[in-house]
Protein backbone atom coordinates (compact mmCIF):
# COMPACT_ATOMS: atom_id res chain seq x y z
CA UNK A 1 0.00 0.00 0.00
CA UNK A 2 2.89 2.45 0.82
CA UNK A 3 4.61 1.35 -2.53
CA UNK A 4 1.48 2.10 -4.43
CA UNK A 5 1.14 5.45 -2.95
CA UNK A 6 4.51 6.22 -3.80
CA UNK A 7 4.06 5.01 -7.83
CA UNK A 8 0.72 7.25 -7.60
CA UNK A 9 2.68 10.47 -6.38
CA UNK A 10 5.97 9.70 -9.12
CA UNK A 11 3.23 9.03 -11.84
CA UNK A 12 1.43 12.18 -10.92
CA UNK A 13 5.17 13.92 -10.65
CA UNK A 14 5.79 13.11 -13.74
CA UNK A 15 2.45 14.39 -15.71
CA UNK A 16 2.56 17.14 -14.31
CA UNK A 17 6.18 17.69 -14.96
CA UNK A 18 5.91 16.96 -18.79
CA UNK A 19 3.61 20.62 -18.90
CA UNK A 20 6.67 23.19 -19.72
CA UNK A 21 5.74 25.97 -17.65
CA UNK A 22 7.73 26.58 -14.15
CA UNK A 23 4.39 27.08 -12.37
CA UNK A 24 3.43 23.15 -13.42
CA UNK A 25 6.82 22.13 -12.28
CA UNK A 26 6.19 23.93 -8.85
CA UNK A 27 2.69 22.29 -8.52
CA UNK A 28 4.11 18.46 -9.65
CA UNK A 29 6.97 18.86 -6.98
CA UNK A 30 3.97 20.15 -4.48
CA UNK A 31 1.98 16.92 -5.12
CA UNK A 32 4.59 14.21 -5.01
CA UNK A 33 5.78 15.81 -1.71
CA UNK A 34 2.13 16.19 -0.44
CA UNK A 35 1.26 12.19 -1.47
CA UNK A 36 4.92 11.11 0.44
CA UNK A 37 3.75 13.10 3.38
CA UNK A 38 0.07 11.45 3.62
CA UNK A 39 1.85 7.73 2.47
CA UNK A 40 4.04 8.24 5.66
CA UNK A 41 1.25 9.42 7.79
CA UNK A 42 -1.01 6.23 6.70
CA UNK A 43 1.89 3.73 7.44
CA UNK A 44 2.54 5.44 10.81
CA UNK A 45 -1.48 5.32 11.42
CA UNK A 46 -1.02 1.69 9.78
CA UNK A 47 1.52 0.61 12.41
CA UNK A 48 -0.53 1.98 15.35
CA UNK A 49 -3.42 0.21 14.11
CA UNK A 50 -1.18 -3.03 13.62
CA UNK A 51 0.23 -2.73 17.18
CA UNK A 52 -3.45 -2.24 19.05
CA UNK A 53 -4.57 -5.03 16.92
CA UNK A 54 -1.68 -7.08 18.18
CA UNK A 55 -2.24 -5.92 21.60
CA UNK A 56 -6.15 -7.20 21.28
CA UNK A 57 -4.74 -10.47 19.82
CA UNK A 58 -2.37 -11.33 22.90
CA UNK A 59 -5.46 -9.73 25.28
CA UNK A 60 -7.88 -12.52 23.82
CA UNK A 61 -4.97 -15.73 24.07
CA UNK A 62 -4.16 -14.79 27.64
CA UNK A 63 -8.04 -14.68 28.13
CA UNK A 64 -8.56 -17.83 26.46
CA UNK A 65 -5.63 -19.40 28.20
CA UNK A 66 -7.02 -18.66 31.57
CA UNK A 67 -10.07 -20.02 30.53
CA UNK A 68 -8.11 -23.48 29.32
CA UNK A 69 -6.75 -24.01 32.96
CA UNK A 70 -8.92 -26.59 35.52
CA UNK A 71 -11.18 -24.76 37.70
CA UNK A 72 -12.00 -26.92 40.72
CA UNK A 73 -13.14 -24.42 42.83
CA UNK A 74 -16.90 -26.69 42.61
CA UNK A 75 -17.69 -29.91 40.73
CA UNK A 76 -19.50 -27.56 38.24
CA UNK A 77 -16.98 -24.96 37.63
CA UNK A 78 -14.47 -28.68 37.23
CA UNK A 79 -16.68 -29.99 34.78
CA UNK A 80 -17.52 -27.08 32.93
CA UNK A 81 -13.53 -26.19 32.42
CA UNK A 82 -13.00 -29.63 31.53
CA UNK A 83 -14.87 -29.53 28.99
CA UNK A 84 -13.78 -26.56 27.58
CA UNK A 85 -10.20 -27.67 27.79
CA UNK A 86 -11.31 -30.97 26.03
CA UNK A 87 -13.35 -28.87 23.34
CA UNK A 88 -9.79 -26.60 22.46
CA UNK A 89 -8.10 -29.73 21.91
CA UNK A 90 -7.46 -31.79 18.56
CA UNK A 91 -9.23 -35.42 18.72
CA UNK A 92 -5.42 -36.48 19.21
CA UNK A 93 -5.02 -34.30 22.33
CA UNK A 94 -8.30 -35.08 23.60
CA UNK A 95 -7.55 -39.12 24.06
CA UNK A 96 -4.12 -37.89 25.47
CA UNK A 97 -6.12 -35.77 28.41
CA UNK A 98 -8.54 -38.28 28.69
CA UNK A 99 -5.86 -40.96 29.18
CA UNK A 100 -3.95 -38.85 31.24
CA UNK A 101 -6.92 -38.07 33.77
CA UNK A 102 -7.77 -41.94 33.37
CA UNK A 103 -4.18 -42.10 35.04
CA UNK A 104 -3.92 -39.93 37.61
CA UNK A 105 -7.14 -41.15 39.10
CA UNK A 106 -6.18 -45.00 38.53
CA UNK A 107 -2.90 -43.36 40.47
CA UNK A 108 -5.15 -41.84 43.32
CA UNK A 109 -6.94 -45.10 44.22
CA UNK A 110 -3.41 -46.79 44.24
CA UNK A 111 -4.35 -48.06 47.95
CA UNK A 112 -7.15 -50.25 49.06
CA UNK A 113 -8.91 -47.48 50.71
CA UNK A 114 -8.68 -45.37 47.72
CA UNK A 115 -9.83 -48.80 45.30
CA UNK A 116 -12.39 -49.59 47.81
CA UNK A 117 -13.64 -45.61 47.41
CA UNK A 118 -13.34 -45.31 43.71
CA UNK A 119 -15.50 -48.36 43.35
CA UNK A 120 -18.06 -47.19 45.49
CA UNK A 121 -18.15 -43.73 43.65
CA UNK A 122 -18.61 -45.72 40.34
CA UNK A 123 -20.62 -48.18 41.83
CA UNK A 124 -23.37 -45.00 42.87
CA UNK A 125 -23.33 -43.55 39.38
CA UNK A 126 -20.26 -41.35 40.07
CA UNK A 127 -18.74 -39.64 36.60
CA UNK A 128 -14.78 -39.80 36.01
CA UNK A 129 -14.96 -36.05 36.54
CA UNK A 130 -17.02 -36.91 39.86
CA UNK A 131 -14.39 -39.18 40.90
CA UNK A 132 -11.50 -36.97 39.62
CA UNK A 133 -12.70 -33.88 41.46
CA UNK A 134 -13.49 -35.67 44.89
CA UNK A 135 -9.88 -37.22 44.61
CA UNK A 136 -7.86 -34.84 43.06
CA UNK A 137 -9.69 -31.30 42.79
CA UNK A 138 -7.00 -29.61 44.75
CA UNK A 139 -4.04 -31.11 42.91
CA UNK A 140 -5.65 -30.48 39.50
CA UNK A 141 -7.11 -26.62 40.26
CA UNK A 142 -5.36 -24.43 37.57
CA UNK A 143 -3.69 -26.96 35.46
CA UNK A 144 -3.06 -26.82 31.68
CA UNK A 145 -3.19 -29.20 29.34
CA UNK A 146 0.46 -29.92 29.37
CA UNK A 147 0.28 -29.75 32.91
CA UNK A 148 -1.84 -32.74 33.52
CA UNK A 149 0.22 -34.49 30.79
CA UNK A 150 2.95 -33.92 32.81
CA UNK A 151 1.76 -34.64 36.04
CA UNK A 152 0.21 -38.37 34.99
CA UNK A 153 3.66 -39.24 33.25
Amino acid sequence: MKYLAQITAIAAAASLAACSDNKSDQTAESAANETVTASSENTTGAMEKAQEVATQVAEKAAAVAEKLKLDTSSLSAFQTSLGDMKNSLSDDQAGQLTSALSALAKDSAGDKKGLLSAAKSVASGDSMEETLYKNLGDKLDGMTFDDILKLAN
